[in-house]
Order: C-alpha cells, then sequence, then structure tokens
C-alpha cells in the first residue's frame, strides 16, 4: 500500500471515507472473496469474506482462518493485506488492529474502517509487450548486508499500468515473492529514465531453447505517483500504437 509520502499523488488511491465503506458494501453483495495476508508474505494467505459492519464501533467484521495459528499471526501483525476483485475491478486495502469477535455465533475478526484503499480496473493490468527492436530495460540499486549497493540491470518483457515483467537472464536479482525493490529506474525509450518502486508478486522460470534458464519476475508498481503512472500509460500508448500500425501493414 502506498505510504504517507506519496498516497496522496497515487493515482488509484482513494481516501474518501464515504466512497470507502461504499466499495467494502459492494464487496460484501458480491459476497466477493477477499486474500488476506501479512504484509510481504503474498504466499502465505488465506481466503476470507465480509461478513458485516459494526456502524457503532465502525469496523469490518471478517471471516478468521479455520487455523487458529494463522490467526495468531494476523492478530499480532501491525497490518494486514487485503485483495479482492469486483465487476473485473481489483481492490487493495490494509486492516490494521485487527481483534478476535463473534459473528453468529462463531469465531471472526474485525478491524476498523481502512483509511486508504486501491481501486485499478482491469484495463490498468492490459500487458503490453516490449519490441526487441526497441528494448526497454530496469536499472535496480541492491543494498545487501551492508555492502555498497550494486547496481543491476535487467530487460523489460512487458508493462502495463500495474506494473511490468523482468528477464533474470544471469540470475542477478533476489528470487524472493513479496520483497520491494525501492530504487528502481525504467530506461523506457523516447521517455527517459522513470523512478519506481517494484513489488515482486509472481516468479516464473523458463529454458530457452539452449538450455538457460531465465526467471521472470512479475513486479507491481508500489506508491506509483501520478505523475509517474501519467508517463508509463504514455509510453504504453504509444508501443500499442505502433504495433497495431505493424499488424495493419503500415
Amino acid at each position: 500500500m502506498p505510504t504517507q509520502t506519496d498516497q496522496d499523488e497515487d493515482a488509484f488511491l482513494i481516501s474518501a471515507p464515504l466512497e470507502i465503506r461504499s466499495i467494502l458494501r459492494s464487496i460484501e453483495r458480491h459476497e466477493a472473496l477477499l486474500r488476506m495476508h501479512r504484509p510481504g508474505s503474498p504466499d502465505q494467505s488465506i481466503m476470507t469474506t465480509i461478513l458485516a459492519f459494526d456502524p457503532a464501533a465502525d469496523r469490518v467484521i471478517i471471516d478468521c482462518s479455520p487455523d487458529p495459528e494463522f490467526n495468531g499471526k494476523l492478530l499480532k501483525a501491525d497490518a494486514v493485506v487485503f485483495d479482492t476483485q469486483v465487476d473485473r475491478i481489483n481492490i487493495q486495502f490494509v486492516g490494521s488492529e485487527l481483534e478476535s469477535c463473534t459473528y453468529d455465533g462463531l469465531p471472526a475478526l474485525s478491524f476498523p474502517y481502512p483509511e486508504k484503499l486501491r481501486r485499478i480496473q482491469r484495463r490498468e493490468f492490459y500487458r503490453v509487450e516490449i519490441p526487441v527492436g526497441e528494448p526497454a530495460s530496469c536499472i535496480i540499486l541492491l543494498a545487501e548486508g551492508g555492502r555498497p549497493p550494486q547496481k543491476v540491470t535487467v530487460r523489460m518483457k512487458d508493462i502495463s499500468a500495474g506494473g511490468v515483467a523482468l528477464l533474470d537472464t544471469d540470475n542477478l536479482l533476489p528470487h524472493q515473492s513479496g520483497i520491494i525493490f525501492r530504487d528502481a529506474t525504467l530506461a523506457l525509450p523516447e521517455v527517459g529514465d522513470v523512478p519506481v518502486k517494484l513489488c515482486v508478486m509472481r516468479i516464473h522460470a523458463f529454458e530457452l531453447p539452449n538450455k538457460k534458464e531465465i526467471i521472470e519476475l512479475g513486479c507491481s508498481f508500489n506508491d506509483i505517483p501520478k505523475a509517474t503512472s501519467t508517463l508509463i500509460q504514455g509510453y504504453i500508448g504509444r508501443l500499442e500504437r505502433r504495433l497495431n500500425a505493424k499488424r495493419l501493414g503500415y
């Protein structure tokens, strides 16, 4: 979720309390499943649903995990990440101060209404392949174990308004889901250098015909300012127009 320094510029961030509550009620009406996990641990997640709201206490009531140990970790966490999809719109928010409660006589969890919520339409995740003839790269500054930061450059496979896919051909990056590259720069043709923060969402290994293994890292943009999002969408628009022209034989 966006940090305090960037949250006012996040192109997809909603902070109006009435709008946030309306979106949460929509999630409840659709009986949409929400994935919940602790920050940095997306692989350790479970599905839940919004059961009800407690207007008097300004809290959201959700179903808890059947695993008491997992519930215990959530209750001890400073924050819990929730994400879901309603009407092809991706929704993400962070809950804090989780507490145990009961609903209809069964164990449940509750937390205060979130102050911020991100809503991204599926169109924002439309991925465009980056042409081989016009390569784009991502430069990441890695700082590990107190050693001087190391600059790593990897090729970008595709891009959307929601993130990028990186190709690590030389095993230079840490391959860990949930890790955040806080100092990354997209080198985009005709645009220039665009600073971003990237969160690794998925990792996929595949083999080339010559048996060389390549790791693909699917990353989402983290805390993306509106001005940065506009630059990226402009670049995507140019790529789409050129690809369409090529298909039509122009």
